[in-house]
This record gives C-alpha cells, structure tokens and sequence, in this order.
C-alpha cells in the first residue's frame, strides 16, 4: 500500500490518526516503499476534539485514487454518522480499495454495508452495540483485528497497531512489518485477544502470562510441543491450561502454535535460500506437506510462491 488514506471528520480519535502516519511513515532509508499519506475529509479543516484539529490534504472525491482508506475511530461512537463519510467508504470499496476501521471505526463500515456477512470486531466495550445494530455481522469481541480481502477491522485503540503491520505483513512481507515495528518499539506480533483488557474481576494472585509462553515456545519452535508442555510452562494441569488458553486467546494451543509456526517459516522464506523442506524441519513441522497445508490455509498462498514474491535477493 503505498497511497493510504485517512477519512477525517469531526469527532474522530487524533490517536488513530498517529497511528497511521506512523506505521507509514517514510523508511526508505532502510528498503521499504515511500508510500503517501492523504487526509481526506469534507472541510478544508476538520476539529476532532477541543485539543486537536486537522487540516486535510484531498477532498472525498479522491477516494478512489488510493490503495487504502483508514477509518478512524470516533470519540462519540454512537452518535449518528455523517452520511458523507459512509458513502465515501462505499465508494472507495466498490472501486476496489482496501478498507480498514480502527477501533469504532468499524460502524462506519458496518453502515456503509461493507461488513454484511463477514467476520468484523470493535472496541470490547462497543461490540454488543455492533452486534445489535447490525445482526448480518459475525462480531468477533475477542479479536485483536480480523478480515480478509479488501475488508479488515481492529480492536480498541493500540489494535490498531497489530492489524496495520499486519497489512504491512501482507503487502510488503515480514521483514517490511519487523522494520516498522522495531522503528516504533512495538512488538511485530502481540498475542492473545482483547478479552485480556476488557473490565472483569482482577484475581489477586498472579496469572500466567501468554506473552511470556508466546516467547518460550517461539524460542525453540523445532521442538514438538505438546499441550503437556505448553501447560508446564504455565504451571497448570492440561485440562486447566487448555481451557484457560481458549478463554484467553481466543483458539486452542494447537492452533496458535502452528500460527506461530506460520510466521516464523514466513520470515525464513523471505530472507534465507532454505528450501521449503529445510524450512519446514526449523519452524517444527514434521514434513513438508504440513507446512504447505498450514501455511497455505492460513494466507491463502503456498510457501513457493510468498517466497518467489518476497524472497529478499542475496548479496
């Protein structure tokens, strides 16, 4: 994506406009694409809350010049959406841009009918009002972002983050989102769901962390890991870890560890000569074909062809 656009109208949240126009900033300097960043809104300037105002650079009339468009988040989610901005999101879907919401940015979407049959979250404080106002939508509360195709939508406020590298995953390969995390401080890949930061009863004692299993087992990834050994780390019985594991990440542990599996084999096809065989053994897949079946089911690509797409050229 290399012409991103923000839609920017009056109540929209100043942080989700950050975030934006830093995961795509300028890092030419270190071999990825110099995109464009357009603020697209109605008024020559917008106020988007009493500390902040902005001035754009296009009218709406441009959406359909751009790769993306970025919806923000609004302060007031459940006020009523400006009509304008929905049919802005309409068009720029039907002339094929990729459209993404931050946070409640996704009502947006939801009204301009982009998300009618899809997968889409919010704000865990706003997905049941989602879910309400729109009932054609399968509204995942759990998830840091979710989508597929041209359509994509975040959680609350730094999900942000997580589903923009990931688009920067998708777009300019892993390395690309590495380069950007790493010029933020921020980690690549966040695990777990939102469920981790929704309001429930804090316990007192002291609860296993996923990030620090997430670390562990990334560490030492050709090593066959079983449920028992995940739950050792965590000090829990299998039966407790794998209920404790679904309820806070949102999968089974299986399934996140192929995922983890997934990204690093992504890395290795992108910026080593390893053949997919080789690649296989070092992210713990017992042959080829698993790694083809995983990979593939979980990008929609195989091996051969992400790493004839992104495969760094050697020295």
């Amino acid at each position: 994506m290399t012409n991103v656009g923000i839609l920017v109208g009056p109540g929209r949240r100043a942080f989700d406009l950050a975030v934006v126009r830093e995961v795509y900033d300028d890092r030419s300097d270190r071999g990825l694409p110099r995109p464009t960043v357009r603020i697209l809104a109605a008024r020559a300037i917008t106020d988007l809350d009493p500390l902040h105002s902005i001035r754009r650079t296009h009218g709406l009339d441009t959406v359909e010049e751009l790769d993306m468009l970025v919806v923000p988040g609004s302060e007031d989610p459940l006020a009523e959406l400006d009509a304008r901005e929905v049919s802005t999101v309409a068009r720029a879907a039907a002339a094929g841009v990729l459209v993404a919401s931050l946070c409640t940015g996704a009502f947006t979407l939801a009204a301009a009918g982009l998300l009618d049959g899809r997968q889409a979250t919010t704000h865990w404080r706003y997905a049941d009002e989602l879910a309400r106002r729109y009932p054609r939508i399968h509204v995942k509360a759990r998830d840091l972002y979710c989508g597929e195709d041209k359509v994509w939508t975040s959680a609350g406020v730094t999900a942000g983050v997580d589903l923009l590298l990931q688009l920067v995953r998708l777009d300019w390969g892993t390395s690309a989102a590495e380069t950007v995390a790493k010029a933020m401080v921020t980690p690549v890949f966040r695990p777990g769901t939102q469920a981790q930061y929704a309001d429930t009863n804090t316990p007192t004692s002291s609860a296993p962390s996923v990030e620090n299993l997430h670390f562990e087992v990334r560490a030492d990834l050709q090593r066959p890991w079983s449920v028992k050994d995940l739950s050792a780390i965590c000090a829990m019985s299998p039966r407790t870890f794998h209920r404790w594991f679904s309820d806070t990440v949102g999968t089974t542990p299986v399934r996140w560890l192929n995922d983890l599996r997934v990204q690093e084999a992504q890395r290795l096809l992108e910026q080593t000569d390893l053949s997919v065989g080789a690649i296989a053994r070092e992210v713990g897949f017992a042959s080829d074909d698993l790694l083809r079946k995983h990979f593939t089911a979980r990008l929609g690509i195989t091996p051969t062809s992400h790493a004839s797409t992104f495969r760094q050229p050697r020295p």
